[in-house]
């Protein structure tokens, strides 16, 4: 029931905003609306980029730190050839 009565809720709302923009407007209230759309683009425009750019330097941390560990690595399995061919190491 509570449903109902906030659908008529917002349904009148919704028609006084309307009656407001037609009635004071007039006119401009394409262009008003127009404006409204762009600011409201502009603003989710920049949000989505600054997580893109976060998404981004992540991607970047994880790559640099994956590097180091290959080599890491690679420069564990060199040493142990080394130590082998120079036989200093374990048999």
């Amino acid at each position: 029931m509570r449903d109902r009565y906030a659908l008529l809720l917002c349904a009148g709302v919704c028609s006084v905003a309307a009656w407001a923009s037609w009635r004071w407007w007039g006119e401009h209230i394409t262009f008003a609306l127009l404006v409204l759309l762009l600011v409201a683009y502009a603003v989710d425009n920049f949000q989505l980029r600054k997580q893109v750019r976060g998404l981004l330097a992540e991607r970047d941390r994880r790559e640099r730190a994956e590097r180091k560990r290959a080599l890491f690595r690679v420069m564990q399995s060199l040493l142990a050839v080394r130590e082998k061919k120079a036989g200093t190491g374990p048999a």
